[in-house]
């Protein structure tokens, strides 16, 4: 990239990218003492019984601060003026369909303001190649339309998700109903077994989301939209999806001291990490493994990850009789 002279004088001045740091940390400052922030704050604090119905009442009281929000959202577009290499002090989310910034976030909450370009939605229907997914997330989502762009929403249905979640009881999904959203319109949406996906829009959409994850599934699920059967889980927790990483990560680095760990980290994870840490423990030392796997296959308390470590034992391990004769049956 060749920069222009603006962005090369920057580059260049210690002095002026440090103004810009600093105008970042002011905004950043004045934004998480704001009245509106310490209030959200507090009443997060107080809930004695976070559920995800309390934790969206407390975001939508502040979706209601409208005044509030256009004097902080003017502020950041004064200094992006005053400093174009000011950025706001939120994250940046952003997917095939939508940019937004993280306003909020918690661990039992999360608040973002977003954008859902008409240009985006078309792109992605363009340029879909197969089915596309409809995804149930776990978790309880307000979604505020500030501006609908005459948006066609359809909702679905599909079994709950349990704690235990098993894939044979995951069914397919169903539409339930398709509208046309209107400018403040909410929707709220209990990804435990509800679903929604914009199919058009004549316009930009702008939108608050709040995302309570207190009381959420333990996984998410995605269903194929032509068929609308179940494809696939994936990991609600970010703790269990990080151990999930860093246990891939110390098997592909060779690290087989690290062994013990995945041991240990087995007897308190979530059913579907400890099939990731089962699978990655095999990939690092099979033999060393299988007295785990075979553990794994007789008395795992879910039983889909009885099945595919009783079926690991049958197409690997079938020629290996356990110590003590007695051999676990596939």
């Amino acid at each position: 990239m060749i920069p222009g002279a603006e962005l090369a004088h920057w580059l260049a001045d210690r002095g002026a990218q440090q103004r810009s740091r600093d105008l970042v940390d002011a905004s950043a400052g004045r934004f998480s003492l704001h009245p509106m922030m310490t209030q959200l704050e507090r009443e997060l604090s107080e809930l004695a019984d976070p559920t995800p119905e309390a934790l969206i009442d407390a975001a939508r009281r502040l979706m209601d601060r409208t005044g509030e929000i256009d004097a902080i959202m003017r502020e950041l577009i004064a200094s992006s003026r005053a400093d174009p290499f000011f950025r706001p002090p939120f994250l940046p989310l952003s997917s095939e369909v939508h940019n937004s910034l993280l306003l909020y976030h918690h661990p039992d909450l999360s608040i973002s303001l977003g954008v859902t370009g008409v240009e985006m939605l078309a792109a992605k229907k363009i340029g879909r190649r197969g089915p596309a997914s409809i995804n149930f997330t776990g978790f309880v989502t307000l979604l505020r339309f500030l501006k609908a762009g005459s948006a066609t929403v359809s909702f679905w249905e599909a079994p709950p998700i349990a704690d235990e979640f098993q894939a044979s009881e995951a069914g397919q999904c169903r539409l339930v109903d398709r509208r046309v959203m209107a400018d403040g319109e909410e929707i709220l949406v209990d990804g435990r077994h509800r679903s929604f996906v914009i199919e058009h829009a004549s316009d930009d959409i702008l939108f608050f989301q709040a995302v309570a994850r207190a009381g959420c599934a333990p996984v998410g699920a995605e269903y194929d939209s032509d068929s609308l059967a179940f494809l696939g889980a994936s990991s609600t927790d970010e703790a269990s999806s990080r151990l999930q990483m860093m246990v891939t990560l110390l098997r592909a680095m060779e690290r087989d001291d690290a062994f013990p760990i995945f041991e240990e980290a087995l007897a308190g994870a979530p059913f579907y990490t400890r099939w990731h840490i089962m699978r990655e423990m095999l990939a690092m030392d099979a033999d060393a493994a299988l007295p785990a796997l075979r553990r794994m296959a007789e008395h795992d308390p879910h039983p889909d990850i009885r099945a595919a470590a009783r079926q690991s034992l049958a197409l690997f391990f079938a020629d290996q009789p356990e110590q003590g004769g007695n051999l676990c049956r596939a």
